[in-house]
């Protein structure tokens, strides 16, 4: 991971792992107050959001290692300070294994096995120079939560792992019982993802099937999510392959044109124009049912169904890659429909980071 990583992870349906790393120097006992900025190199945030970006529900820190003072663990929606470890993560040892889980009423910490920290979202702090207590606790446990952005936690892993997510933890004295159920299958979980452009000697000139991503858009849902700047001349390139990698053809666009190769040549609809923002746009490109489809925020703002030979060809898309873009945009990397070539492991932010 690098410094600040934002992540769509469903955190009711998985238990979250995070591989860490306790500094090789570190103070227990650092100065606090006024007159002193505490720098805590052991410290990992997590903040939680629900069904936007924009929908921050939760801000939650904890350390590597534990303070003299207690100040370990903190969920702001719910402590009115920082509470402390019940014994040193992982006995000191340098790496970590931490997991957060989530239930109705609760959630748990755990370091290596070892139950550090536990919160019943019922039973939030009261203090009158912190507003929204206790009922911000409780809203924490009935929010969706679906990504999170996570914030000094450079070098770092994590996964998500399915586990018996029942209404009620395990008593706090059975802490075995936390881990228990985890199976040791790696869940990958949606990611951004560099949109690399495949027009170089490493990629064949976009003749390398390894710099592919495999998904079948035509039977999709999801589509392909891009987040690029969107301009009037610089066109949007997805160079679109049968399953063997052979390729069919180029979907590019702008807010000026749009174009799929022997099948569209238009300009762009006034709604399509409209779209610019400032900086980078999301927009999602969609074969399904042999529909070109360009939605951003939702709204379908270009469609036109493909009939006769465009069909018969572009039915056949099973992979694509990107052309003229660079590591700087980004796609929605979906593990449950895509699958990529060595290329990608090989690039900046992949999943394996």
């Amino acid at each position: 991971m690098t410094n600040e990583e934002r992540v769509l992870f469903p955190l009711r349906d998985y238990i979250l792992e995070v591989k860490a790393f306790r500094p090789d120097v570190f103070d227990t006992n650092p100065p606090y107050g006024e007159l002193f900025k505490t720098d805590k190199s052991s410290s990992m945030m997590m903040l939680l959001h629900a069904g936007s970006w924009n929908n921050k529900v939760g801000r939650l820190v904890w350390n590597t290692i534990k303070y003299d003072r207690g100040y370990d663990v903190n969920i702001e929606e719910c402590d009115v300070r920082y509470e402390a470890y019940k014994s040193f993560p992982a006995d000191g040892r340098k790496q970590q294994v931490w997991a957060w889980n989530f239930f109705d009423d609760s959630v748990l910490l755990s370091c290596d096995g070892e139950l550090q920290y536990s919160q019943n979202f019922n039973e939030g702090d009261y203090n009158l120079r912190k507003p929204g207590l206790p009922e911000d606790c409780r809203a924490l446990g009935d929010a969706p939560i679906d990504r999170i952005i996570f914030r000094h936690m450079a070098g770092f892993y994590i996964r998500g792992i399915p586990g018996e997510k029942e209404t009620s933890p395990p008593p706090e004295d059975s802490t075995t019982s936390i881990t228990a159920s985890i199976t040791p299958a790696l869940i990958v979980i949606d990611k951004e993802v560099p949109t690399c452009n495949c027009w170089t000697a490493e990629c064949n000139y976009c003749n390398n099937v390894e710099c592919t991503v495999q998904q079948d858009l035509i039977t999709s849902n999801r589509g392909l999510q891009v987040t690029t700047q969107l301009k009037w001349k610089k066109l949007n390139t997805i160079v679109l392959y049968d399953q063997d990698g052979k390729s069919i053809g180029h979907f590019r666009w702008s807010l000026s044109a749009i174009y799929l190769t022997g099948c569209i040549g238009c300009r762009a609809p006034r709604a399509l124009k409209r779209a610019r923002a400032e900086g980078k746009t999301t927009w999602v490109f969609s074969l399904k049912d042999s529909v070109v489809q360009i939605k951003i925020n939702g709204e379908v703002l270009y469609e036109l169904k493909l009939v006769g030979e465009c069909k018969e060809v572009y039915g056949r898309v099973r992979r694509y890659a990107f052309h003229g873009m660079t590591c700087e945009d980004t796609f929605l990397f979906v593990p449950s429909e895509m699958d990529t070539g060595l290329f990608w492991e090989t690039k900046p932010n992949m999943i394996a980071d």
